[in-house]
């Protein structure tokens, strides 16, 4: 075996990373740029969501694939179809070009993710992986908040445009393909069983389509419409599919007897809740920075830096600590706590609120999701074993980012049945008319509600304020499940010896 340097795979392993992350941080800010040079505002919101549909379906598939194949070379084929996705979303000359780009980045970030986790499971112990547990989260956590400055950078006026948010990563995976390439090439065993394709499919049916009903209902048709009544049906027998062919298949894509064990079932849970909690509720903070306290997108960002700069925090210090003693468990039962705390901080927000108290809540969240969301993959590694390592890690991902997309669009939903609710009456108020569209023509971007009269836009602050506060209560109930769930994990002290494949 050639020799290679650790930190240096690692490290191109942690910037594919950074990159896959930064592609989703970075759009929200340039759809509007988008919508007005390629046309078809009604499709826009596909750019963000058809990501985040391929990437829940696309995550536990990388992760069998990396058991079955080798983590460095699927690694390689994720970051490879990544580039080429950047190209063609960067170079679309429609919105429906954009859209395709769009989901196969999302399809390769789900690779990148599941890749990566198993290829630190394959180079590093179980309790050293604990030390790179800080630079996961210092990868995530750069990429949330550089995705909004840069973005702002590029979209604004003299700046390169809004294309480079997907040129511009390439170069910069180019070279994180080339330090990933230096890892060993170490393939497991040759499996007598064929891939599951059947099951693959099934899982990826059922995923993509709760997504895209969570998506696209009250958006694209109505939450009471046929077509939610349709698509709810088909995820429900896909589901149901996908469960009876999973334990009839000779090497299933997610191996039934891998949730027998306790610690994996209970991390998947947890990381579902966590999910819905971290990127359901949380999402919202910068649109209350930018509606609510009138802040630029970039200023939004750098607001968010206590949430990001715990995170970070929490991350090393816990990596460390379980370099240390082998032990895991108090630290996602601690973070499950915080969660809890940080919520109840946030939820009493109104548009007065003290910029202190919206710091310090961000503040409790990040130093929550940092004890708790890598941690967790950690632990169900540890507890699957080398033959099953990619997948179980994968398998935590995939509910953490499943949570996230529930969270997403029923939070959104509830945020936006409260505008809808109460802003007839502003306008009644207001002696205009009190429709559908006036609506709408309230819920503009920031920039527009404060350019609003003073009775209207505080009418849509309150509003806003108000489904906010909602999301946080509900929320707050999630994440105290967690903590319940975390607390009845079983430990199992994290071995020294190097991990095989």
């Amino acid at each position: 075996m050639r020799e290679y340097s650790t930190p240096a795979v690692l490290g191109g392993a942690l910037v594919a990373l950074f990159t896959g992350s930064l592609t989703n941080t970075i759009i929200g800010i340039a759809l509007p740029t988008i919508a007005g040079e390629l046309g078809g505002q009604d499709q826009v919101a596909w750019v963000a969501a058809a990501a985040l549909l391929t990437m829940t379906a696309a995550t536990p598939v990388f992760g069998k694939l990396a058991d079955r194949r080798g983590a460095r070379p699927m690694l390689m084929v994720s970051i490879g179809l990544f580039v080429v996705a950047s190209l063609v979303a960067g170079l679309a000359p429609s919105t429906g070009w954009l859209i395709a780009g769009r989901a196969l980045q999302g399809a390769a970030s789900g690779g990148i993710l599941a890749c990566t986790n198993a290829l630190v499971a394959g180079l590093v112990p179980a309790r050293e992986r604990g030390r790179y547990t800080g630079w996961f989260g210092l990868s995530f956590g750069t990429a949330s908040v550089a995705g909004p400055l840069v973005g702002g950078l590029l979209v604004s006026p003299g700046g390169p445009g809004w294309r480079w948010c997907f040129l511009g990563v390439v170069p910069v995976t180019l070279v994180a393909a080339a330090l990933v390439r230096l890892a060993p090439d170490v393939r497991p065993g040759r499996r007598a069983a064929p891939l599951d394709v059947a099951g693959a499919a099934l899982i990826a049916g059922a995923a993509g389509g709760l997504v895209l009903a969570l998506s696209a209902g009250g958006t694209a048709w109505p939450w009471a419409g046929l077509e939610t009544a349709v698509l709810a049906a088909l995820v429900v027998a896909l589901t149901g599919a996908a469960v009876l062919r999973e334990r009839r298949a000779a090497d299933p894509i997610l191996p039934p007897h891998l949730f027998r064990s306790r610690t994996v079932t209970i991390a998947c849970a947890t990381s579902l809740l966590v999910g819905t909690v971290m990127f359901g509720g949380i999402i919202y903070l910068p649109q209350f920075l930018q509606v609510v306290h009138g802040h630029d997108a970039m200023t939004a960002g750098l607001l968010m830096l206590p949430q990001i700069g715990t995170m970070i925090l929490t991350s090393a210090v816990v990596g460390r600590r379980i370099v240390r003693t082998g032990r895991w468990k108090r630290f996602p039962a601690t973070g499950c706590a915080l969660l809890v705390a940080g919520l109840a901080v946030l939820a009493p927000l109104t548009p007065q609120t003290p910029a202190w108290q919206v710091a310090l809540g961000m503040a409790v969240l990040g130093a929550g999701t940092g004890m708790t969301q890598q941690v967790l993959v950690l632990a169900a590694q540890n507890a699957a074993g080398p033959r099953d390592v990619g997948v179980a890690g994968s398998s935590v991902t995939f509910t953490r980012t499943l949570g996230g997309a529930v969270g997403v669009a029923v939070f959104g939903a509830l945020i936006t049945a409260r505008l809808r609710a109460e802003l007839p009456a502003a306008l009644t108020a207001a002696g205009l008319p009190a429709s559908d569209d006036g609506v709408r023509r309230l819920l503009g971007t920031p920039a527009q509600v404060a350019a609003l009269p003073g009775p209207l836009a505080d009418a849509v602050r309150n509003a806003y304020t108000g489904g906010l506060q909602l999301v946080f209560l509900l929320t707050l109930p999630i994440a105290a499940l967690a903590l319940v769930a975390v607390l009845a994990i079983r430990e199992n002290t994290l071995a020294g010896a190097p991990a095989a494949r």
